[in-house]
């Protein structure tokens, strides 16, 4: 198991997390900065968002650092777009990669009250699905 988890934070632990984490599962797309037109997205899965960071899930590891465009979408509602760097990233067992992602720029109030309507919806829904 390749452990590649180096912050670029001064801080440590729980320390760094200044925002509420929200979690919930969604698709999200990739684009690497910089990207040549042949290279396509890097689709992934999206775990957990805060104003200031998300942690997603991919089939290949990126370098820490790397700055990327984010796209966050679900069943093709577009919920938000950003930039974000990479800080850390660990390969789970399964050869799956966690990844950690600073945003560039914190998520508007706009994008916020959509994710987090997105997300009320989402539990609702879930909610009445049986046992």
């Amino acid at each position: 198991m390749t452990d590649r988890r180096k912050s670029t934070s001064r801080r440590s632990g729980n320390e760094r997390r200044q925002y509420q984490r929200t979690k919930f599962e969604t698709e999200v797309s990739l684009l690497r900065s910089g990207s040549s037109s042949g290279q396509g997205p890097i689709n992934g899965t999206l775990y957990d968002v805060s104003s200031n960071g998300i942690r997603i899930r991919l089939d290949l590891p990126l370098s820490i650092g790397e700055s990327l465009l984010v796209q966050v979408h679900n069943s093709g509602k577009h919920l938000f777009n950003s930039t974000a760097k990479v800080v850390w990233q660990e390969q789970d067992p399964t050869g799956k990669y966690s990844t950690g992602c600073e945003l560039c720029v914190l998520l508007t109030e706009k994008q916020e009250k959509t994710l987090s309507e997105f997300i009320e919806q989402k539990n609702s829904l879930h909610d009445l699905l049986p046992n």
